[in-house]
């Protein structure tokens, strides 16, 4: 993305007809690179974290790099997206009021990879279609309705998990793990499938990020030949053991 929509900007101030686009302008400034990394997973989407060099006023400092974005920020966005297609087709000229930001198919899409890869069974998509646009979703799926876990169970698991959202995450991915299994005639898989739950989710965000600059460190040392240092770490590793997050 450019770092402003000019041509935009220029035919919305120019012209009040065109007033109803402002929705669209201030969808696309909050769209901005570098003004959501505060909504980004500390992780990236296969679930390790990365270290980078990031140049802040003049310091390096080494950080995570910015995965996918969150559960919230997902749901956000989306909440935003249609809250901006529903107020430009009530403003906007009458030849243009079927305008689509996101399709049904797209909507489909999302809900099911939200559902059957992020493993976010609580099914916010049609909650949110529906309290914005004041329709019920419809999904063109076949047989996207049926659940056998869903926001009841989903919130069972909030009130164990106590709002710790590292353990809600570990725990709804074992669930809905097990439940992508239960129909399958043959299991073969599921015991690595579980074992890479825990690789991802199983620590919290500062034990990941400091376990991914213990390693960083650690290569470091060794392709340096620093042996002294390779040994201390190495003696911290068996307290912290490196793992693949």
């Amino acid at each position: 993305l450019v770092s402003q929509d000019k041509s935009l900007t220029a035919m919305i101030d120019n012209d009040e007809e065109k007033e109803w686009l402002e929705p669209l302008l201030d969808l696309r400034k909050e769209l901005e690179p570098g003004e959501n990394r505060e909504r980004r997973d500390f992780r990236r989407s296969n679930g390790n974290v990365q270290l980078y060099e990031r140049n802040l006023d003049g310091q390096i400092s080494v950080e995570p790099i910015p995965g996918p974005y969150t559960k919230e920020a997902r749901e956000y966005w989306l909440r935003k997206l249609l809250t901006v297609e529903t107020d430009v087709r009530q403003n906007c000229p009458e030849n243009m009021r079927d305008i689509t930001l996101i399709s049904q198919e797209e909507l489909s899409e999302i809900r099911r990879i939200w559902l059957e890869e992020k493993h976010e069974f609580d099914d916010s998509l049609p909650r949110i279609y529906q309290e914005v646009t004041g329709e019920p979703f419809k999904d063109i799926r076949p047989g996207a309705e049926n659940h056998l876990l869903g926001v009841d169970e989903w919130q069972v698991l909030e009130e164990i998990c106590d709002n710790d959202a590292m353990h809600l995450e570990l725990m709804a991915k074992l669930l809905d793990t097990e439940r992508q299994y239960v129909t399958r005639s043959r299991r073969i898989g599921i015991y690595e499938a579980l074992e890479r739950c825990f690789d991802t989710s199983s620590r919290s965000k500062e034990d990941a990020i400091a376990n991914a600059h213990l390693k960083r460190d650690l290569k470091t040392a060794a392709d340096e030949g620093d042996v002294d240092t390779v040994k201390q770490l190495a003696w911290a590793n068996l307290k912290f053991p490196v793992q693949n997050s």
